[in-house]
């Protein structure tokens, strides 16, 4: 798999303690990102419409775990999974999610920010195409 692009996942959580809503910041190195502007709905033609289609070979994945394993560590640094809701960003970003620094603003920052709709594990065929397709928008 020929890969195109690096890119931060924002883990979407919430806190036990405070029942805040927290980000967990992850960088992802080696996705495929295809971005598309406009989207086609039957019967009414194409929209406009900022989606994404990535692909991240689970090579890249070293530190994933599954939604359920990742709700369930305390201390989540080091990990990432991937779920609807989550926020990913193409390229690397150090902008950590905050009461100060917020999705609305980050959206203002970059480009490319996008909203997890959907995964789905590949997990057929040789090591090297094994990946998870995430669709976002």
């Amino acid at each position: 798999m020929r890969t195109n692009s690096e890119l931060t996942i924002y883990n979407v959580y919430t806190d036990a303690l405070t029942r805040s809503k927290k980000y967990q910041r992850s960088e992802i190195r080696g996705a495929v990102w295809t971005s598309g502007k406009s989207v086609y709905v039957a019967g009414v033609g194409l929209v406009k419409a900022n989606t994404a289609t990535i692909l991240i070979p689970f090579a890249a994945g070293a530190a994933y775990l599954s939604p359920v394993a990742w709700d369930a560590l305390t201390v989540k640094t080091g990990k990432w999974t991937l779920r609807d809701g989550d926020v990913v960003v193409r390229g690397m970003v150090a902008d950590e999610l905050t009461d100060a620094f917020t999705l609305s603003m980050l959206k203002a920052k970059y480009d490319d920010v996008l909203v997890v709709s959907a995964v789905e594990p590949f997990d057929q065929g040789s090591a090297n195409m094994r990946h998870w397709r995430v669709g976002a928008k």
